[in-house]
């Protein structure tokens, strides 16, 4: 794991604009597919990336690191909160590989693990995703260990959270899949949790689900 502090969020944000940036643009001969993560500290990142307006690679695929089952139009949909930045890409719905969360939980992650297997079946690459980190050491939506060992050996599983809406979520099996994996995140609440990602990642869920990815790093600001 490397970590990577950054002196403001500005600075993490101008670092996290121009790496995505460049992946965004970068041609390729395969499909790739760039995870994108929802949460509080990569949204200026994005709206920082729309606002350019330059059309993205015509093999670049998106997708997201989790989703909650609400409207797309609601303030908690990560699908809404990235349409900004999905339009001024140029990326079609079929380079999308978002869930639909219209469906019944069951059936959101069959169609969503369709998807992605067939990406990976047609020979698409994973060079990039992008997760964040919660104060309680959660990342994309696996908030506990037991959802971490639950999904071991699917794409897509759904999480029942007690205190908002069901969600569903990359598994870690995907999550190794990925060439290069950042976790961004600021906030001096998530400090502890930077800690033991660091230092004991297999103590938290964030660390659990991306231990067996090869190059994980932590991008970080006060």
């Amino acid at each position: 794991m490397h970590l990577q502090r950054y002196s403001s969020v500005e600075n993490l944000t101008s670092a996290l604009v121009e790496l995505l940036a460049a992946e965004f643009a970068r041609s390729s001969t395969a499909p790739r597919l760039v995870m994108l993560a929802g949460g509080r500290t990569p949204l200026a990142a994005y709206a920082q990336l729309a606002a350019r307006g330059r059309a993205a690679d015509a093999q670049l695929h998106l997708c997201l690191s989790d989703e909650r089952l609400v409207p797309v139009t609601s303030p908690e949909s990560n699908a809404g909160q990235l349409a900004g930045l999905v339009r001024a890409l140029q990326v079609p719905p079929e380079r999308t590989l978002f869930p639909h969360p219209e469906l019944p939980a069951a059936a959101a992650v069959r169609d969503w693990n369709a998807q992605l297997a067939a990406f990976l079946t047609r020979g698409g690459t994973l060079p990039l995703g992008i997760l964040g980190l919660g104060a309680d050491g959660h990342t994309a939506s696996l908030f506990t260990l037991d959802d971490v060992e639950r999904s071991r050996g699917v794409l897509t599983l759904a999480v029942t959270r007690p205190d908002g809406p069901q969600r569903i979520s990359l598994s870690a099996e995907l999550l190794a899949k990925f060439a290069r994996l950042i976790i961004v995140t600021a906030g001096a609440e998530k400090q502890p949790m930077i800690e033991r990602l660091t230092t004991a990642p297999l103590t938290i869920p964030a660390g659990a689900a991306t231990v067996r990815a090869p190059h994980v790093e932590c991008w970080c600001a006060d």
